[in-house]
């Protein structure tokens, strides 16, 4: 979207039924027969919430926002609220008309001006500590969709130093690890140590606490995504408290190759496997994270 002038771009919207397999999808895809998007255990029609979602626990070193005028997030994902758009120039496949009937609800994303993306460049150019803000936020999130495409790069006006920006969210909160996919995992700098701020930033996390932030805006995260949530940020508390990389702990969670399970994938099995139908959600959750211990000790001995 651009301002009045109609030479600069201010802001990006995404309209919850032109998601990709949604009903009005500019691209002639296929609707989705059972609901589910693009990647495994994501929903279509929810990926505007969840662009909010990943904007929302996105907050500064110092906590969650108070405002949405306060500082930029520890991963810098640009300010994404919800808004109704009405637009001619939007998908309207019965015709357009100035109407309220026209009008569609998506995620209001703010532009970031940059000179590419990570795809443009190589990364060995990119500042460590900007590559593992990113990791931080997509293992916390379990973010199903990270290439290099949806990673922007600016230079900062003072001194030209590279910033990358984490756009595109609207994979994030899957209810499980089957599409998890991250592009710096095999980065030269995901094999280098969090730093003692990063550390900091992780030990503060909570995931209760976010899932209630997410509901105090409107999100009602579905029971089988929160699991996930609360386990993927599990791991990265964990993992970055032994001192693991973002390598270590991405591998855990990503699959080598489609067919292969994942670590994560493995822990999970393992505890649904002393699940029975009075175990509660807590007793559940504490299970894996007895059972990943025992894995992440061996991670660390390796």
């Amino acid at each position: 979207m651009q301002d009045q002038s109609g030479h600069k771009y201010v802001s990006v919207f995404k309209p919850i039924d032109e998601e990709p397999m949604a009903v009005n999808n500019p691209h002639g895809q296929p609707l989705s027969l059972d609901g589910e998007g693009l990647k495994k255990g994501t929903q279509v029609g929810e990926g505007a919430f969840r662009e909010v979602a990943a904007y929302l626990l996105d907050y500064p070193i110092t906590g969650p926002r108070s405002s949405p005028d306060d500082q930029p997030g520890f991963a810098g994902v640009p300010p994404t609220t919800m808004v109704k758009c009405l637009h001619k120039d939007f998908n309207h496949p019965n015709g357009y008309s100035f109407s309220q009937e026209n009008a569609k609800i998506g995620s209001l994303q703010m532009f970031v001006s940059n000179v590419g993306t990570c795809e443009d460049m190589g990364y060995g150019v990119f500042p460590v500590d900007q590559v593992h803000k990113i990791s931080v936020l997509d293992i916390r999130l379990a973010n199903a969709d990270r290439h290099g495409g949806n990673i922007l790069v600016s230079r900062d006006g003072n001194d030209g130093q590279i910033v990358l920006t984490p756009i595109d969210h609207g994979y994030c909160f899957p209810n499980k690890f089957e599409d998890c996919s991250f592009e710096w995992l095999y980065w030269p700098q995901a094999k280098e140590p969090y730093s003692s701020e990063t550390l900091e930033y992780i030990k503060a996390l909570d995931a209760e606490e976010d899932i209630e932030l997410l509901r105090f805006h409107g999100w009602e995260i579905p029971p089988s995504c929160a699991r996930v949530f609360r386990i993927s940020t599990m791991l990265l508390k964990k993992g970055a408290a032994k001192g693991l990389t973002p390598f270590a702990i991405g591998s855990i969670m990503c699959r080598e190759t489609l067919e292969k399970e994942s670590v994560i994938e493995q822990i999970i099995y393992d505890a649904e496997a002393m699940w029975s139908p009075e175990t509660t959600e807590e007793e559940f959750i504490s299970t894996v994270s007895a059972i990943m211990d025992r894995c992440l000790d061996q991670c660390s001995l390796n």
